[in-house]
């Protein structure tokens, strides 16, 4: 392999010396069939990420130092006019690490100057990170050695063209190495371009097996790396070995060509009290051999779906082997009060053809049939009886009875005697008492309770009952024992008699009713001076009188007086007295005579302060036919007193 480096010329690309030496590679290029891997650098300075754009803007990427052999290339074959190179190596994570591949670089490539990288310790200010790496090329300290820089500062471009393409390499990766490249092949193959595939013998695989066939998928060839082999084997046949023939990179399979053997299911055995019969058409308890079981009488096939069984592709029995158990009957439940005679197998589960017979103690009969034997069904052929006790009919059906008998009314047998009674409110009608006979009939109608009731009282007029409990009208029927029935008058009279009755044994009421009374109100008389109208000789409830004054005297008070509920008037009797023209004549007598005694100026001056005090009671209620006197007439008393 030959490689040539294009060192790019300081200047423009156009250049006479450019184009010859460009010229020059490409004729080697096709002379040696290689493709070419070639350094370029820079004109002008710049940071490390514009240096990185650029590089990979013209040419592949930023040079990654991969050894030493390259920094002694590299430091040999750059020019001596400048001295700092930007290459493709920044710290990332804290880790020194190659760009474009992103793998941390090894001590085999590293190059560092003597301290480096010391992060900008050197006299730096504290904070500046030194992340990006510039190379020193013929400089008279350290040529070739490698310092961390800021990333910010401008350096030349140092890039390459890489000469590893897609598909130059068909089965392996393309490397690069210094002024060449070479294939790593992938397992499997081999040649100057990994064109070469391993190859396993195809004869050791495709003669099928007994039964079987085989199905080979080549990936890179026929029977080739990674050709993979798979065996079958025909129904009811299974492969020795299960896994696939891979060829491998050492030309050999991965596994022996496996057999195809018979299928084989478990032997079975004849079931106890019955029989198997086999078919074997391929050999004994193998793929489709057939077993059919049958049960000796009086016995029946369990524990399988089916009487025949067969051996399937998968090696197994299509279901469990079945055995023989005997036909049962379920076991009798005990007879109460009875007895159940089956023999020796007396409460046990019980064959087929077995009888049972049923008889019941003294005291009881038998309720269904007298024997039952198991069939051919496993089922016995009636339904079991019973023993049912002889007894009598409760008592107790009609209401209100009370029964009192020797036995308890759940168990009432023969010569059980009962005493009958009633409730409180209710007489018997029947016999006192009773007796169970032997064929668990009374030996006397069972005897009925009636109702004790109080006649309907008769309730006078005026008179308000209410009874508990409440009665539809006051005559209603029934009036039962303890009914309690309460007395009122209508508004304005008052009750005579008894407040409340009951009715009480044997059927009579504690009391008579009561009767109302019309309330009475006191006697009036006729006012001096005037007189009184009543509308009721006797002054009862709602009776009402009203008053009248004679001529020259007035009413003072109301004149219509009504008896209320409690026999009281709603007011005050009233009075009659004198107009006001006879007191004003009074005063002006005593103003001409000019000489009063005192007794008859103090009789003057009372009769002025009575007048001035009632004058506000002329101003009567609705009921009233009494006006108020004339406003002259006020201020004329007012200027006498």
């Amino acid at each position: 392999m030959f490689r040539f480096e294009i060192l790019q010329a300081r200047g423009s690309k156009t250049s006479a010396s450019w184009i010859s030496l460009t010229f020059l590679c490409s004729m080697l290029c096709m002379w040696t069939s290689v493709d070419c891997w070639s350094y370029f650098y820079s004109n002008n300075t710049m940071n490390w990420q514009e240096a990185r754009d650029w590089c990979k803007e013209h040419y592949t990427d930023m040079v990654a130092i991969q050894n030493q052999e390259e920094i002694a290339h590299l430091n040999s074959w750059l020019p001596m006019k400048q001295y700092y190179y930007w290459i493709g190596i920044r710290k990332i994570n804290n880790i020194w690490t190659w760009v474009g591949t992103n793998k941390a670089l090894t001590k085999e490539a590293t190059n560092w100057a003597k301290g480096e990288p010391n992060n900008g310790r050197n006299g730096q200010s504290s904070g500046v990170k030194e992340d990006c790496v510039e190379m020193y090329i013929k400089r008279d300290q350290q040529p070739g050695k490698w310092n961390d820089e800021r990333c910010a500062k401008k350096k030349t471009a140092l890039c390459y063209a890489a000469a590893c393409k897609d598909g130059l390499c068909l089965h392996g990766n393309c490397v690069e190495t210094i002024n060449s490249h070479m294939c790593a092949c992938f397992e499997g193959f081999y040649g100057e371009k990994c064109e070469q595939v391993v190859k396993c013998n195809k004869e050791e695989v495709e003669t099928p097996p007994y039964k079987g066939s085989v199905n080979c998928t080549h990936k890179y060839g026929n029977f080739s790396y990674e050709s993979l082999c798979q065996y079958s084997c025909e129904k009811g046949y299974q492969l020795s070995n299960q896994r696939p023939l891979t060829c491998t990179a050492s030309k050999e399979w991965s596994e022996q060509r496996p057999t195809c053997e018979l299928v084989q299911c478990q032997k079975l055995s004849q079931p106890l009290r019955g029989s198997m019969k086999c078919s074997d058409p391929l050999g004994s308890s193998s793929y489709q051999s057939t077993c059919v079981f049958t049960c000796d009488e009086g016995f029946v096939l369990t524990g399988s779906p089916s009487n025949t069984l067969q051996c399937e592709a998968s090696g197994i029995w299509n279901s469990s082997q079945p055995s023989c158990d005997a036909v049962q009957c379920p076991t009798l439940q005990e007879l109460q009060n009875g007895v159940a005679s089956c023999g020796d197998d007396a409460g046990m589960r019980l064959s087929y053809g077995n009888t049972c017979s049923f008889s019941c103690a003294a005291g009881y009969r038998l309720v269904g049939p007298s024997s039952v034997t198991c069939t051919s069904a496993a089922e016995w052929s009636k339904k079991m009886p019973r023993c049912e006790a002889i007894t009598c009919q409760k008592p107790d059906g009609e209401a209100h009875l009370i029964t009192q008998c020797s036995q308890p009314l759940t168990d009432l047998r023969p010569n059980t005697n009962c005493s009958c009674s009633c409730e409180a409110g209710f007489e018997l009608h029947g016999a006192h008492a009773i007796t169970c006979s032997e064929d668990g009939q009374w030996s006397e109608a069972i005897p009925t309770c009636k109702a004790i009731e109080c006649p309907a009282p008769e309730i006078p007029t005026n008179v308000q009952i209410s009874c508990r409990p409440s009665l539809t009208s006051p005559t209603a029927t029934p009036h039962p024992l303890g009914m309690v029935c309460n007395f009122s008058c209508e508004e304005g009279h008052e009750l005579q008699g008894a407040h409340n009755m009951e009715c009480a044994n044997p059927g009579q009421w504690s009391s008579t009713p009561p009767t109302c009374t019309a309330v009475r109100c006191p006697l009036l008389e006729a006012p001096e001076n005037g007189h009184i109208n009543c509308s009721d000789r006797d002054p009862v409830y709602n009776s009402q009188c009203s008053f009248t004054c004679n001529q020259d005297y007035s009413l003072d008070g109301h004149e219509l007086l009504t008896c209320d509920h409690h026999g009281n008037w709603t007011e005050e009797k009233p009075t009659c007295q004198a107009a006001p023209s006879q007191i004003t004549a009074i005063a002006s007598g005593l103003a001409g005579g000019g000489a009063l005694s005192l007794s008859g100026l103090s009789v003057a001056v009372w009769i002025l302060k009575r007048l001035k005090k009632k004058a506000t009671k002329f101003e009567l209620n609705s009921n009233s036919d009494i006006e108020a006197p004339p406003q002259v007439y006020k201020n004329s008393i007012d200027s006498l007193i």
